[in-house]
């Protein structure tokens, strides 16, 4: 008779264990995961002469796609990396839409008169939301940063073909007049010799423009080795400005 009763608790245990796993299996099918593709990301609005900008960062899932599109959550992790206030931002939404394996979190920033000396930041975390589950921890978590301060990066590059020598306000020329917030050597591979040479008389073509229409008020480093002195380009339209 005991042997009976051991039996028969044997096989309800093992019931309850088979039972608990299935379950386990199917919440775990019911929701895929999801994680950042990246850590961080710093944005400027130097660039930008908006007073906001919409910031997406990617995500993947791990699973399958859907064909109907499917949300995700974060939250925001309130630690030391977390500086920003809550009227410099406003989280839109996390989508993954129809049939695809990666989906956008979309974050609007905007700027402010403190962003020109300070920079400030999000640090978010991914959250289970009805349709998806937080994915392996180590890519959980996604740092952003926004600013409108300017920092010169390495001159090596300018130096060949826009002004010899940096400042902010040389810097701030570059990126007004071409849009390059950077030009290191790769950048001067995908542009070429004549490519950079045209984005150098670009540049060059700015400074000049402008100390013409403001002759009282003409283009000069404002800090660095050269500070108050003008700012010489090494290209531009000799046609036109000599």
């Amino acid at each position: 008779m005991k042997k009976f009763k051991y039996i028969g608790l044997l096989f309800l245990t093992m019931a309850l264990t088979l039972s608990c796993e299935r379950e386990e299996i199917i919440s775990f099918q019911a929701n895929d995961a999801i994680n950042f593709l990246d850590e961080s990301v710093t944005y400027s609005f130097l660039s930008n002469p908006g007073d906001e900008y919409i910031q997406e960062i990617e995500v993947r899932i791990m699973g399958m796609a859907k064909d109907y599109d499917r949300n995700f959550e974060v939250e925001i992790i309130d630690d030391e990396l977390t500086t920003a206030q809550a009227d410099q931002f406003e989280i839109i939404d996390g989508v993954v839409k129809a049939n695809k394996y990666t989906g956008t979190l979309s974050i609007k920033v905007f700027n402010s008169a403190e962003l020109a000396e300070e920079e400030v930041s999000l640090h978010l975390r991914l959250s289970d939301s009805q349709d998806f589950k937080k994915g392996n921890i180590e890519s959980s978590k996604f740092l952003l940063t926004w600013t409108d301060k300017v920092v010169v990066p390495n001159w090596r590059w300018y130096s060949y073909f826009f002004t010899r020598v940096p400042s902010t306000e040389a810097y701030r020329a570059v990126v007004a007049s071409t849009g390059l917030v950077q030009f290191e050597i790769s950048d001067y591979l995908a542009l070429g010799p004549t490519g950079a040479e045209a984005m150098g008389t670009q540049f060059g073509d700015y400074v000049k423009q402008w100390n013409r229409d403001n002759p009282d008020n003409p283009l000069r480093h404002d800090d660095g080795p050269l500070a108050g002195e003008l700012i010489e380009p090494i290209y531009y339209t000799k046609s036109i400005f000599d």
